[in-house]
Order: structure tokens, then sequence, then C-alpha cells
């Protein structure tokens, strides 16, 4: 039976510390995110919503999980993640998204619904873990 849920995350660039949003429609920054398709993964999913937003394909060792709830409001397990991506490439409008690059003390100040935040805050939260643990530092699990 096909489990029901949503993928969601967004690319990370790590020499500049910027993450990859998007805004649909002049509204809110939200990340980039989609529906599982059945027998998909979240990885797979998530890999698909990049390779259909943004055009690029990273593979799905690469996809790093951040953290994962039920979603009230989707009705939905929600997984959210990030792929570390070696160049900030930019990223050109469609007809109705617009893709920009904001350091993480740039997102506080955007509009973002209070999820958006929260699983923002999570990944880098997760993303400095990474960091202290690659670099002989003590963290957290």
């Amino acid at each position: 039976m096909h489990k029901n849920f949503y993928a969601s995350g967004f690319l990370y660039h790590s020499r500049s510390q910027q993450i990859l949003l998007q805004q649909k429609n002049s509204e809110q920054w939200t990340l980039l995110s989609g529906n599982g398709l059945q027998n998909e993964s979240w990885e797979e999913t998530f890999k698909r919503v990049v390779e259909n937003c943004v055009h690029i394909k990273p593979s799905l060792s690469s996809i790093k999980q951040i953290y994962t709830y039920f979603n009230h409001d989707l009705k939905k397990e929600h997984f959210v993640s990030y792929v570390t991506v070696q160049k900030l490439t930019k990223f050109s409008a469609t007809k109705d998204t617009s893709f920009a690059w904001f350091t993480f003390k740039q997102v506080t100040k955007l509009n973002l619904s209070s999820q958006t935040k929260q699983d923002i805050t999570v990944g880098k939260r997760v993303i400095d873990s990474f960091l202290r643990k690659s670099l002989g530092q003590q963290t957290i699990g």
C-alpha cells in the first residue's frame, strides 16, 4: 500500500552558507516541495522535485534528511531534507515561480509560514551539527 507523504527541502551552498528557496505567484517564500508518488521513497520524491524545479540531478546519496513530522494541515507525513551543491547557480524564474539564494540570517526577514521557518531553523541546526562532527567536535546525537 502507498504511504501518503510529502517531501520538501532546499539546496545548500556550503561555501556561502546560503539556501535556495522558491516563491510562487509573489506569495510567501517556500521550500522546494512535492507529493510522493506511488512506490517512491522520500529521497526519490525530493530528487524528482529538485530536477523538476531547477533542472539539476542530485544523487540519492547526496540528499540528507533533516527531520520528519506529521503535517496536520496536509494530513501527510512530511520529510524535510537538503542537498549540498558546489555552485551558487542563478536559476531562472518560470511563469509563476522565482528562485533566490538566502543566508540563514536573511531568511529571518522573509515572508515565510511559521512551519517553513521551523523547517529551515531545524535544517540549519542539522547542517551545523554535521559541520561540527566533520571537524571532530562534539555534537548532540
